[in-house]
């Protein structure tokens, strides 16, 4: 009997312990400050460099969710400069790494709208068009000159992240019921709505959030 307590009192220190040590992944939690390469770390919550260990000149926009780094690199010349992270952390949430401007020379990242096991990301990336250009001869209306002239198109993306695997996928409802197929009443219930407007999904996500989560460790 003596034997049983004891050991009843070790497994649930042992679970307080862990319990205390990790803690639910929402809009609450907070990661550790720095730069992180993989999406192994961030679930560690182990920032591979620290911001000191970078050089740049960093740009918040919190109202649009993102961050930009001009000039982005790292001070240790033992490290690959052409290494992009993955994520970083500032003030304790996280940012993703979405594009490297050339041009304007700056790495930029975006912020997490929904935080959970399914949470969102948007933001911007720019593509090439190539669109055909003619020129018309205003006495008979027929074109004398043509080129190719390619632009830049600005496109907004809205992403859903898995935050067990990693995975980014665009926001649809394909892929929303893809990652709640483990929620069978919330899966049948988003298979019967004839419209499936952005507004839905996002309350299907959240709904989904509320029913399953994700624990991660404190630092």
């Amino acid at each position: 009997m003596v034997r049983l307590l004891l050991l009843f009192f070790f497994l649930s220190g042992a679970l307080l312990s862990a319990q205390a040590d990790s803690a639910r992944f929402d809009a609450n939690f907070r990661f550790a400050e720095g730069i992180y390469f993989s999406h192994a770390s961030l679930l560690a919550n182990q920032p591979d460099l620290g911001w000191e260990a970078i050089d740049g000149e960093m740009v918040q926009l919190p109202e649009d969710f993102k961050v930009q780094i001009a000039n982005y690199g790292y001070k240790d010349v033992r490290i690959n400069q052409g290494i992009i992270p993955y994520a970083i952390s500032l003030d304790g949430k996280p940012y993703f790494f979405v594009r490297h401007d050339q041009k304007r020379q700056f790495h930029e990242f975006t912020g997490l709208r929904v935080h959970g096991l399914l949470s969102t990301l948007q933001y911007d990336t720019t593509i090439q068009t190539r669109q055909l250009m003619k020129a018309y001869n205003p006495a008979n209306g027929q074109p004398f000159r043509q080129a190719w002239v390619e632009r830049e198109k600005t496109l907004r993306l809205h992403r859903i992240l898995h935050l067990r695997s990693g995975a980014r996928l665009p926001f649809t409802q394909e892929n929303i019921l893809k990652l709640c197929a483990d929620d069978k009443d919330l899966t049948e219930a988003l298979m019967k709505q004839e419209k499936t407007e952005e507004s839905l999904l996002l309350r299907a996500v959240r709904l989904y959030d509320d029913r399953h989560f994700l624990n991660l460790p404190l630092r």
